[in-house]
């Protein structure tokens, strides 16, 4: 294999442009001081302003927009001056939510809506359009540096309202499906044969995550024509079958690999040979090519590439899998510990862990500076792991117990009948194990890992199941009886046999 640079999306340099009247692109919302203090006894009121907001015409004119209206402020300590900050929600729980300061114009409570604009796609999402949006409002009496809450520190004024806003109009205007389109030996697409790319992050709108992928191959016919040829199509090309809107390539002075994405361009010559993936981002107009992995290798301790579980994909962006850890790993691209490509911890980013879940995460690197990723446990433990390779980030958690729970035990985590795991960890067992008509996979005794899937036809009478990991995902049907249940991570699928 050619030795290349992998190259992440991440480095890929973002290009935002400011609106025309305010100085900040888009803002996210503000982190305000914490009070010294509270003063219970204010007697304010806030009223919702105009419940219809429209961004796009008060930034066009220059105007905050009035968000609230103070109507009435009694007991309020002398010599301070009253402050307004409004929370921004996607939802009436304000289970994510955006604060933002305000200005107060004699008793109008007013935003600019730039910041509102930006603590909209922080909160929500960075497409355009009209959203029903959530606020609240903290109130604080302010002297000099002095900073004391109004009511309380949960109090909140003017009943939650709902907002309906436009949100302003994006600096560039993105589509929402792009495609990868092979030309022929003259540079001329071929937009018959244009195959979609997958959003790397998944189902979400290309203006929150504008970075796309796709594998294809690499033949030898098309290496002895002096490489693959493409370009890059939004989906208003495709589906008119014409070339209006598409992309080519200006490769970059350092690497054939990377470049700028322009309507100018020719097309994109590839001469790698075999699998390979590319990935654009439609906002900066830029790309990379890498090659493209069927698996990963997590290697740590001793254990041959023939004996590690490997990390699985279908995109060729994500891959996940249960593995076995020894405390120390790399992640190989090939079946090789010291391979041409081996990912590592990036040293410039600090593991995190999830208090809540327990799972680590971080991000990777295939550079020489990267070190071994640590895993949270000493010794030789299981591991669900899910790599972005595109994006570079890695989540790890640990598997302690795995158990079956269902109908057939009331679905009481107490009283789950814990699976026994061989010495390598690949297949978990239990024996006269009583099953009802719906069960699962769970692990660590909560909800957090569960494994299910879907039952396959099996000829020698077992209930055989593909399963993977599911998060409420849908329970595994059974005809209800006692058996010896066996859970194999070996291979994908991974399976469930019930004989």
């Amino acid at each position: 294999m050619k030795k290349i640079k992998f190259i992440s999306a991440l480095a890929l340099t973002m290009v935002m442009a400011s609106c025309d009247n305010f100085d900040l692109p888009n803002p996210p919302g503000q982190t305000n001081p914490e009070p010294d203090g509270i003063f219970e006894n204010s007697g304010l009121v806030l009223e919702q302003g105009e419940a219809t907001v429209n961004l796009v015409e008060a930034n066009a004119a220059n105007q905050n927009v009035n968000v609230a209206n103070v109507t009435e402020l009694i007991n309020f300590p002398a010599d301070y001056t009253l402050a307004v900050d409004m929370q921004v929600s996607g939802d009436a729980s304000f289970s994510k939510f955006a604060t933002v300061s305000t200005t107060l114009v004699d008793n109008a409570v007013m935003v600019n809506p730039d910041i509102f604009n930006g603590a909209i796609q922080e909160v929500l999402t960075k497409k355009p359009g009209t959203y029903d949006i959530h606020t609240r409002f903290a109130a604080y009496a302010e002297r000099g540096t002095t900073r004391m809450r109004l009511g309380g520190l949960d109090a909140f004024y003017g009943s939650p309202a709902v907002f309906q806003v436009k949100t302003l109009d994006p600096a560039k205007v993105l589509e929402e499906a792009y495609y990868l389109v092979p030309c022929d030996a003259s540079g001329k697409p071929a937009m018959a044969k244009a195959v979609r790319m997958n959003n790397t992050l998944g189902d979400i709108s290309s203006y929150d995550n504008p970075v796309f992928a796709i594998k294809t191959e690499v033949t030898s016919a098309d290496i002895d024509n002096g490489g693959y040829r493409w370009m890059i199509a939004p989906q208003s090309a495709v589906t008119a079958g014409n070339t209006d809107g598409v992309l080519g390539c200006n490769p970059s002075p350092a690497s054939d690999l990377a470049g700028k994405l322009g309507a100018g361009y020719a097309p994109g010559v590839i001469t790698l040979l075999g699998d390979v993936l590319v990935t654009v981002n439609v906002l900066d107009d830029s790309y990379t090519v890498n090659y493209a992995f069927e698996t990963l290798y997590p290697f740590s301790g001793r254990t041959s590439a023939d004996k590690v579980m490997r990390l699985y994909t279908d995109n060729y962006i994500n891959y996940t899998g249960v593995t076995a850890i020894n405390q120390r790993w790399t992640l190989g691209a090939q079946p090789d510990k010291n391979g041409p490509v081996i990912f590592r911890q990036d040293p410039n980013s600090e593991q995190e862990t999830n208090e809540e879940t327990g799972a680590v995460t971080g991000k990777l690197t295939n550079l020489a500076d990267g070190t071994d990723i640590r895993a949270p446990f000493a010794g030789n433990c299981l591991y669900w792991v899910e790599v972005n390779l595109v994006e570079l980030d890695y989540s790890i958690s640990a598997i302690e117990t795995l158990s079956v729970i269902g109908s057939g035990n009331e679905w009481d985590l107490a009283t789950a009948t814990e699976l026994k795991p061989s010495s390598d960890k690949k297949i978990w067992t239990a024996e006269n194990v009583v099953i009802g008509d719906e069960f699962k996979i769970n692990a660590n005794g909560a909800w957090t890992i569960g494994f299910s899937g879907t039952s396959v036809p099996d000829a020698t009478g077992k209930q055989v199941y593909n399963v993977n990991k599911q998060d409420g995902g849908a329970n595994l049907q059974a005809v209800p009886g006692t058996y010896k249940v066996t859970l194999d991570f070996s291979t994908k699928p991974y399976t469930v046999v019930l004989e």
